[in-house]
């Protein structure tokens, strides 16, 4: 432990001496916010350019020009920052609320200078370290789902008390519990913050992992997985919430996408541990990540986002400073987008409710546009991800090859293999992301997919008795684990920290993925069922036609949202927009946002 969990000491000791440095007083007293003055097509969305607006807060009695110019380095590119008129921050807050700037409209096409921040070094290193410690919880969560592809081949051979068959099987693989423990990490979210639910989280996955290496019967196996079960969908929105909100916009598509590659490693090891070990020493192994991440996870400061909605402004302000690599005026910036946005938000709420009224209220916000739409996308897209059967392999790895391969293969070395190359391509979806179109990326995926599952459905289909025919499906099996991992699977929760709004992404995110954990259970409880009646070759060919349904939604519905800030794409959806290929070319009135550069 001691030189795994270095890095997240030494970002924490950064952290603390950040937060108690005393700054020097003409720098406390500057803020800067954006002003609108046109706009601009980025990304596919008309939206508004902002100049950079420096505020002197002592002895301002006038606008006066600042001819000065500064220029600064990043680890993404070179930029400058040109400062504009110098104004009252009341007035700039004023209009940023009351929305009464003038509108311009230009054309679609329309190309103009965008002033925009990128995190310097220490910033990214900052990212970088509350990323991995929410990784290391990502780890730990994805050692119960693979736990299952080792624990039923185990059981179903065992002759003893703690024998099973498949319908009692099909029980154990994936718990009931896990949609309920993403329902309760939405409300969890909001009230003790996104940091605090990951650490609620780590505890009963490591308890569920004592169950489990003690369990001396199937009631104690099941209660067993009930716990983990709980922990996992627990921890599924914070982790990609706190990233979404805590990451550069150029960076955030990389951090939250490694979730999934940290994820598929914990499914790796648990495979690699399985091979090895008996069921239970093998969940002994698994409590291991859970304690190393809750110590990380004291280390990082908690979301600038919910420390604002908790008028913990000075503690936000902290901490956006050291994941801005003390960039105080870009933390200005966003600190004065943030408390206006929120102080918008938190209007729209009443007071003093009674919880009938607070129940209204959350069906109320859930049923809005604009985050009814982006739940509508994600849950349609999380549905034929499922049928395409992406969790399925993952679940039932283990049978799968054996059915596959007839017995001529070492099933567990096999489902291995699987989990190695989930892993690297979850990988390279991560760094891709820096780089590709979301939609160019999910198309690829999910076209691949859908190949690579119908090719295995026609060859076992036509194929006769030959040394080859293993090796030809070995391999199309590996390209079709492949062209899931590198975007269809890390697509779900990339959506939830990007296109759910602000005031939603606890309780929209913990619905979200409380459906998506129960589609889960839904599919993993009848696949052995659905086998048995088509079939390996029907499998594959269900798996391949939802595969083309992907693609062809990710084409009509999904928006890109590369290197848009999380304030863009909320406007996107304060449209008229539900389907990208008939979205609105004209941006809402009076919308503030920063704009980013591509």
């Amino acid at each position: 432990m001691g030189c795994g969990a270095w890095p997240f000491l030494v970002g924490g000791a950064i952290y603390l001496v950040n937060s108690n440095n005393e700054r020097d007083s003409s720098l406390l007293n500057r803020r800067n916010l954006w002003y609108l003055e046109d706009s601009v097509s980025v990304g596919g969305f008309l939206l508004p350019t902002y100049r950079q607006i420096f505020l002197e807060e002592q002895a301002v009695s006038s606008r006066t020009r600042l001819n000065n110019k500064e220029e600064s380095h990043s680890m993404l590119e070179y930029h400058s920052v040109d400062h504009a008129q110098a104004i009252r921050r009341e007035n700039v807050c004023e209009d940023i609320e009351n929305n009464n700037t003038q509108d311009k409209n230009q054309n679609f096409d329309d190309k103009q200078d965008v002033i925009h921040y990128s995190s310097n070094s220490k910033g990214i290193f900052a990212q970088c370290l509350v990323s991995g410690a929410v990784l290391l919880l990502a780890a730990g969560g994805g050692m119960p789902i693979g736990y299952s592809a080792i624990l039923l081949p185990q059981l179903i051979e065992e002759n003893g008390t703690m024998h099973v068959d498949q319908e009692l099987g099909s029980w154990i693989v994936h718990s009931l519990a896990t949609p309920i423990g993403s329902l309760v990490s939405g409300a969890l979210l909001d009230e003790i913050g996104r940091r605090g639910s990951l650490q609620f989280s780590a505890v009963p996955l490591c308890i569920g992992w004592f169950i489990m290496g003690f369990a001396k019967s199937i009631p104690s196996l099941l209660i067993g997985r009930v716990v983990l079960g709980f922990s996992v969908g627990s921890m599924a929105v914070p982790a990609q919430v706190i990233l979404g909100e805590m990451a550069d916009p150029k960076l955030r598509g990389f951090l939250t996408g490694g979730t999934l590659a940290f994820y598929c490693l914990g499914i790796l090891i648990i495979y690699a541990l399985g091979a090895c070990f008996t069921w239970n020493i093998v969940a002994f192994y698994g409590s291991i990540l859970p304690v190393i991440a809750l110590i990380a996870l004291i280390l990082i400061p908690e979301s600038p986002v919910w420390l604002v909605k908790r008028k913990k402004s000075d503690k936000a302000r902290k901490a956006l400073l050291w994941l801005r690599g003390g960039n105080m005026q870009q933390v200005n910036a966003e600190m004065g987008i943030l408390e206006a946005r929120m102080k918008t938000d938190l209007a729209q709420i009443a007071t003093n409710m009674s919880w009938l009224e607070k129940i209204s209220s959350v069906i109320s916000m859930l049923l809005d546009s604009s985050v009814f739409k982006p739940l509508t996308i994600i849950n349609i897209f999380n549905i034929l991800q499922l049928i395409s059967g992406t969790f399925v392999i993952i679940f039932y790895a283990v049978n799968l090859i054996e059915d596959i391969g007839g017995g001529n293969i070492n099933n567990y070395l096999a489902a291995v293999v699987t989990a190695v190359t989930r892993l690297l391509f979850s990988s390279v979806a991560s760094i891709l992301l820096l780089k590709m179109s979301r939609r160019y990326l999910g198309m690829f995926s999910a076209l691949g997919t859908a190949f690579t599952s119908l090719i295995i459905a026609g060859y076992l289909l036509i194929k006769e008795e030959s040394p080859i025919d293993i090796y030809v499906i070995g391999i199309f099996l590996l390209l079709y684990v492949a062209a899931s991992s590198v975007g269809l699977m890390i697509f779900p929760g990339l959506m939830v920290a990007e296109l759910l709004p602000q005031r939603a992404r606890g309780i929209g995110g913990g619905c979200n993925f409380f459906f998506f954990n129960l589609f889960i259970f839904i599919i993993t409880k009848i696949f052995p069922t659905v086998s048995d009646a088509v079939g390996i070759i029907g499998v594959f060919t269900i798996f391949g036609i939802s595969a083309l349904l992907e693609a062809i939604f990710i084409y009509v519905a999904l928006p890109e949202t590369k290197n848009c800030t999380l304030q863009e794409i909320e406007d996107y959806f304060q449209q008229d927009n539900l389907l990208w290929i008939t979205r609105s070319r004209e941006r809402r009135n009076n919308e503030p946002f920063v704009v980013h550069k591509n």
